[in-house]
């Protein structure tokens, strides 16, 4: 596993390593009920996801997963050896493991199970071992994006959903891969997931953001700039924070494969995805803060705190995609009283800036053209209440 080591470094070995990957292959016979590449692909997709989620939620931490993970297929390839001449066949299912791991694994680890299959095929045919496997297993490595891709935004503009199309060589097992994003604050892949079609995708995506995304349709994207969300989403291990859902960790994996398949494949539509850039860096919050203070001094007669106003804008601006400068949500407002509170609590431009807030969300709500009702869900998240959920559903209170 020499690929994996040097790619996310060496890191001293902690004791769950072992207890994680019996876990995983005791529980994998699941993965003979698979009748097809997208069935495996799923199966081991769950499998690995229940094992991660319970890794990132629980009390042993220490160690990388992706390190982990190199470790599990070495497992899986020394239990199919140990197997080979099994009566039983026990071989199939940690055969199955590794196959199922080159549909959702980012290249190097598909480039190390799929030395570690071609070894286990020698020994399983020196120790004669029964049964042919179906033909479709060397499909799974193969999956790829067919360039088709559709986004969707919440009336705030802030969840983002965008749904590519995959399938296995020849048109087999066609599906959507659903990237649901949150660009209130870090931008955070908050749901995942493998569908039939685009209108099952969208549906998915609706009901877990709520009344925010109703009458919301997929639209075609015909400009890589709609893209731009997934160039900057945190898609490694770093940006894993440990409130993730079942869904993400079990698409952990996953997720980053799908990213560059789709990627590969908007490159040779001629539509590349746009070019990362600093969200931090070389941003002017000088325009954002005048055109606020003309707004506050017409609206209440009286011209604002500029050293707060500059500020507050630079605080919103950076981390922030260029295309949601102006957009608010409750989780938003929420994100920036949060960063605005850990500034130094008692200076007197940290309380202005608290202050002044709830009004900056509200130019902005207005400036955006948002209805009234959803303004003021804001505005009280800015304010520094208590939310119900249902006032931005599916994103982390």
């Amino acid at each position: 596993m020499e690929v994996l080591v040097s790619r996310f470094g060496d890191n001293s070995r902690p004791d769950w390593y072992d207890s994680s990957s019996k876990t995983v292959l005791d529980q994998a016979d699941v993965l003979k009920m698979a009748r097809g590449p997208r069935e495996l692909e799923q199966a081991t997709a769950e499998l690995l996801g229940a094992e991660l989620y319970s890794h990132v939620h629980g009390e042993q931490r220490g160690g990388r997963l992706e390190l982990w993970i190199g470790e599990l297929v070495e497992t899986a390839k020394a239990r199919i050896r140990e197997e080979a001449g099994s009566p039983t066949a026990a071989w199939e299912v940690p055969l199955r493991l590794l196959h199922g791991l080159t549909s959702i694994g980012p290249r190097p680890l598909r480039m190390a199970v799929q030395d570690a299959l071609r070894d286990v095929k020698h020994d399983l045919r020196r120790a004669a071992a029964p049964r042919r496997q179906p033909a479709w297993l060397k499909l799974l490595p193969q999956v790829a994006a067919t360039g088709d891709v559709w986004d969707m935004r919440d009336a705030y503009g802030t969840r983002m959903a965008v749904i590519a199309g995959f399938s296995y060589p020849g048109g087999v097992d066609p599906s959507v891969f659903l990237f649901d994003i949150d660009a209130c604050g870090f931008i955070r892949l908050v749901n995942a997931g493998v569908f039939d079609n685009v209108q099952e995708a969208a549906a998915a995506w609706r009901a877990q953001v709520g009344d925010i995304a109703d009458g919301v349709e997929p639209k075609p994207v015909t400009a890589a700039q709609r893209l731009m969300c997934l160039v900057h989403y945190e898609h490694s291990e770093t940006g894993i924070s440990g409130d993730e859902t079942r869904a993400v960790m079990d698409n952990w994996l996953r997720a980053e494969r799908r990213l560059r398949d789709l990627r590969e494949a908007l490159d040779r539509r001629g539509i590349p995805l746009p070019q990362a850039q600093s969200l931090y860096h070389d941003i002017d919050p000088e325009p954002m803060a005048s055109a606020f203070t003309e707004w506050y001094t017409q609206r209440h007669g009286t011209k604002p705190d500029t050293e707060a106003v500059e500020a507050m804008a630079e605080e919103w601006l950076e981390g922030t995609l260029p295309e949601t400068w102006y957009a608010i949500s409750p989780h938003r407002a929420e994100f920036q009283r949060a960063l605005i509170s850990d500034w130094q609590p008692d200076d007197p431009i940290t309380i202005a800036v608290l202050e002044l807030l709830p009004t900056w969300v509200r130019w902005h709500g207005e400036l955006s053209g948002l209805p009234e009702h959803l303004i003021a869900r804001a505005v009280t998240a800015a304010e520094g209440q208590p939310r119900s959920p249902d006032s931005c559903p599916g994103q982390q209170l």
